[in-house]
């Protein structure tokens, strides 16, 4: 009777929470720990800005605008088409107005400062890019809607008058701002001299579609052509491309047929797309970019989730005798196998919510680094709940191997192992 009341009477100590557990074997092996992290990273960093660089290329296309036709040359998109081509656009029926667009190809101070200039009719394309570019600020810090009209008499007013993206006012490398005067060596159109092209800002924008930066310069056209007839400087006559707005209710096929149709027979050929085949033309120019992007990140993905799972694999192996002493304390096989499942989910969440912060927090500083080339990069939060379900994806494979083979594990046969 004493024995068994004795026994009856005796309390087991508290079991120790499984996750103070998990918490304590990832810090008692932090080697292995940290170069799992590390790896982790790496990883789902890389995999948002791979699929970041697609997202950012193909929404350039979809913001395309759906009444604009872009006028080139036919031959190719770097031979300049001739001045007097855009009265004749414009008696096509079916335009309602045309702007110039002229890369001019400059850097401020340093190479390394290399930005994107376009030259353009400055009295249309605020008009005609009503929908992509609003004007945040003019002159003399007038904003809102009276901006916009402010802008455009000063540039009507200034024929060195520009107005610069928001981007070239955050950046402390430039922080242009209104009245500034800002000198440019032209590669493109190097003055005669050597001296630099100097253009006053009268005004900031900001773009309101994935199609347009906050990086880029917008200048008048006739400043440039005049500059080039009168032999300050050198380059190619004529203009880049044409763009186009097309009246309301008027087909883009019929209008794009009857504008190449008119300069058949030359003396410059055109071609001419709407505006979102002009996008994917630049990114069909890099090849089948999702194909690779996807294959390179796919390989990166498989081969770390491999390398998890085998550490989680020796980590279960190395606790064998570890889970032996915990059944016989008295854990159940299912917070067991919970155990190492937490363990796996933690490690991945650690590893993986880092790298998803480091592609989020590092995107301007790519963005900078772009430059010209991919000016309007981005991370886009679809891109980054992705990456959260990869990374619980990874967690969830790893761990869950060794949590079955724990939690099946009898207690004589754990602790008979050495580990």
């Amino acid at each position: 009777g004493r024995g068994a009341r004795g026994r009856r009477g005796r309390t087991r100590p508290p079991m120790t929470p499984p996750w103070i557990l998990v918490a304590r074997h990832l810090r008692a092996h932090w080697l292995r720990t940290g170069l799992t992290v590390l790896s982790l990273v790496f990883t789902l960093f890389l995999f948002c800005f791979l699929v970041s660089l697609v997202t950012t290329l193909h929404d350039s296309v979809k913001s395309a605008a759906t009444n604009r036709v872009i006028v080139q040359s036919a031959g190719s998109r770097f031979v300049p088409l001739p001045v007097d081509y855009q009265a004749k656009i414009e008696s096509v029926p079916g335009v309602a107005s045309t702007t110039k667009f002229q890369w001019f190809g400059g850097y401020y101070q340093e190479q390394e400062n290399f930005l994107a200039e376009f030259g353009v009719d400055q009295d249309r394309f605020f008009d005609m890019y009503r929908q992509e570019v609003e004007i945040t600020e003019g002159p003399g810090g007038v904003t809102g809607p009276a901006a916009r009209q402010a802008v455009i008499d000063a540039m009507a007013a200034d024929r060195r008058a520009c107005v610069i993206g928001e981007g070239l006012v955050r950046d402390p490398d430039f922080q242009f701002t209104i009245g500034q005067t800002v000198p440019l060596m032209g590669t493109i159109f190097p003055k005669s001299d050597g001296s630099a092209w100097e253009f006053n800002v009268v005004g900031v924008y900001k773009p309101l579609k994935g199609n347009m930066d906050d990086r880029t310069i917008w200048f008048r056209y006739d400043y440039l052509w005049e500059t080039l007839q009168a032999g300050a400087a050198g380059g190619p006559r004529g203009v880049g491309v044409y763009s186009v707005n097309l009246a309301p209710g008027h087909d883009p096929a019929t209008v794009i047929a009857d504008i190449d149709a008119l300069f058949a027979s030359g003396p410059q050929r055109t071609m001419t797309t709407t505006e979102a085949a002009f996008q994917a033309a630049f990114v069909s120019m890099m090849g089948n970019l999702p194909f690779f992007v996807g294959t390179i990140g796919g390989a990166v993905v498989f081969a770390v989730m491999f390398s998890v799972v085998n550490t989680m694999l020796m980590s279960a192996r190395q606790r064998t005798h570890e889970i032996g002493i915990l059944k016989a304390l008295g854990y159940s096989d299912t917070t067991l196998s919970r155990l190492l499942l937490g363990e796996s989910m933690m490690l991945t969440l650690i590893g993986g919510g880092l790298g998803l912060v480091l592609a989020f927090v590092s995107a301007d500083g790519l963005r900078k680094g772009f430059g010209s080339y991919l000016p309007t990069y981005s991370v886009q939060p679809s891109t980054l709940v992705i990456g959260f379900g990869i990374t619980l994806g990874i967690g969830l494979i790893a761990g869950l191997a060794p949590a079955v083979v724990a939690g099946r594990l009898l207690p004589t046969a754990a602790l008979r192992s050495e580990g």
